[in-house]
């Protein structure tokens, strides 16, 4: 619980008059009483009850800091920045406030401003420990992992036991090239709090990006410890995790993060059908259509259907422990996902105006607002649609936009010389991005579910990949044993863009040429073989 120190309420002026005497004197019992009410987690009544106070005393930087606080309790970090920014007009000398502004506006995605407010806490308070852990954390989140690992290394010399501080410290180790270093720190954070999930989750992962997936996903199980669920249903039918066989068993798949993890595991369903089960997919209604062509899948419901009856289940993101998976045994038969022939043919037709080689584009992923981590992982991942400037230079190919969300309006101004066809108002889930894809050439895309769903469809994808690589694809690669269509192009620092579009550019310059030269060798055996016949007529 957090609370700030009643070091400066607001003092009753000399010259005061009796009716200004009674409204303070009311204000510092409203205070009390909604300071009672927030320490208890009575949080929506204790904002009423600040509010009331600052409807009578303005000036009341304390309380304009608890309503920052009962708002951040409640999850509305944009109020809550508004109640700091009030608290800090009135008294700027508040380490406290600075710090919690600093939290709440990473939580909307505010990376910047939030380091800023890390700083005046620090320069309030030198020794204060929570805003440089935080300060360290901001400077991961906005890619710069060089210098978050400077801060990191202070704090860990200054408290080498504390569980937390080696977990950061650890975090930076990895992201500045020093894997196995920050396997390290991972199990000595473990060794101090044996029971901190988020460790022993973050350690899973980079196991599996370092190739050990069997060890990898055993430690990423601990996700679930986490918190609430990551999934929203409560379920009552036993967890599978490949202890003991399926055949003539019903089991359930399901959905459990996003969009892209269940493009990439929902192949698991073809080798637990061959295993004998009855297989259900649960997923959210935008892939329910496209779940439906994947082999081996018996029935698919959305989140918001009742469940069927079933025996077994298994999270998508823990098939691969429940099969055994090693690097060498990633199931990668492709296609593994299918669009419909009637979305195929709609959307042939919908293309037919676009000349040359047909490249789709996606530059941004989808931020989810609330969360300082995911949102400063989409900013590292997604990049603008003018970065990819170098491509526009490439002769006999066009670019359509797969680009949804409010990145797309950036469609609207594409680089000079890009000409970009959008017709991403006519998709209306998945099944129909699938149906795009396949008329297409080639896709390149930032690292969002596109790159699952192209790869799982056997089209040539290529992703601009972020510094900080998610674990799916492994150290040191530019090709994926997941989806055997797909290449990678990893920024050589953070946040270099230019780099890769660079470098895009080029292979894209040497694909068409590719392609052109298949056609002319195409055309070639077919008027040779058109001669042959008319030879012998």
């Amino acid at each position: 619980m957090i609370c700030i120190r009643n070091d400066t309420m607001p003092k009753l002026p000399s010259s005061a008059s009796n009716e200004s005497m009674l409204a303070f004197g009311r204000t510092d019992v409203l205070q009390q009483r909604a300071t009672r009410l927030y320490l208890t987690g009575q949080h929506d009544e204790a904002i009423r009850l600040f509010q009331q106070v600052l409807s009578i005393d303005p000036t009341n930087a304390e309380a304009a800091g608890y309503l920052g606080m009962a708002y951040a309790e409640e999850k509305q970090p944009v109020l809550a920045v508004q109640q700091f920014d009030n608290a800090l007009r009135i008294d700027p000398a508040r380490p406290l406030i600075w710090l919690f502004r600093g939290i709440a506006l990473a939580d909307i995605g505010r990376l910047t401003d939030a380091l800023g407010s890390f700083d005046r806490a620090i320069a309030l308070r030198p020794n204060y420990e929570e805003a440089h852990v935080n300060r360290a954390a901001t400077l991961y989140r906005l890619g710069r992992f060089s210098e978050a690992r400077v801060v990191a290394e202070g704090l860990v010399r200054r408290l080498p036991d504390d569980p937390g501080l080696a977990s950061g410290h650890g975090m930076t180790l990895q992201w500045t090239g020093q894997p196995y270093d920050a396997l390290t720190e991972y199990s000595r954070a473990i060794a101090l709090n044996p029971n901190d999930a988020g460790v022993h989750a973050n350690k899973g992962m980079l196991l599996i990006y370092l190739g050990n997936l069997p060890e990898g996903f055993r430690e990423y199980e601990w996700r679930w410890r986490q918190g609430p669920n990551l999934a929203d249903r409560d379920h009552i039918t036993p967890l599978w995790l490949g202890e003991t066989g399926i055949n003539d068993k019903t089991i359930l798949l399901y959905h459990e993060q996003g969009f892209g993890d269940s493009l990439q595991f929902c192949r698991y369903a073809t080798l637990a059908a061959r295993a004998g089960a009855r297989v259900i997919i649960e997923v959210p209604g935008p892939l329910s259509e496209l779940m439906t062509t994947v082999p081996g899948v018996s029935r698919v419901v959305t989140s918001d259907d009742p469940l069927p009856d079933h025996d077994l289940r298994c999270p998508m993101v823990s098939l691969p422990l429940a099969f055994g998976t090693t690097l060498d045994t990633i199931p990668s038969e492709i296609p593994y996902l299918r669009p419909a022939s009637a979305a195929v043919d709609l959307w042939r037709n919908r293309l037919l105006a676009v000349p040359g080689l047909r490249v789709g584009l996606v530059w941004a992923g989808s931020s989810r607002f609330g969360s300082a981590e995911l949102m400063a992982t989409d900013q590292r991942r997604s990049l603008p649609l003018s970065a990819l400037a170098p491509l526009a230079s490439v002769a006999g190919c066009s670019f359509v936009s797969i680009q949804v969300g409010s990145p797309a309006e950036q469609a609207k101004s594409p680089p000079a010389g890009m000409i970009l066809h959008d017709l991403t108002s006519q998709l209306r889930d998945f099944a129909d991005t699938a149906g795009l894809i396949e008329n297409l050439d080639l896709v390149i895309s930032a690292d969002t579910a596109v790159v699952h769903l192209a790869g799982a469809m056997g089209k040539p994808v290529w992703v601009l990949n972020r510094f900080d690589s998610c674990w799916r694809w492994f150290q040191d690669r530019d090709d994926s044993p997941w989806y055997p269509t797909l290449r990678l192009f990893r920024q050589t620092a953070p946040g270099n863009w230019i780099d890769v579009a660079s470098r895009v550019a080029a292979e894209l310059q040497s694909f068409v040429a590719a392609q052109a030269e298949a056609g002319s060798a195409i055309a070639s055996d077919h008027l040779n073989a058109t001669a042959a016949v008319d030879g012998k007529t």
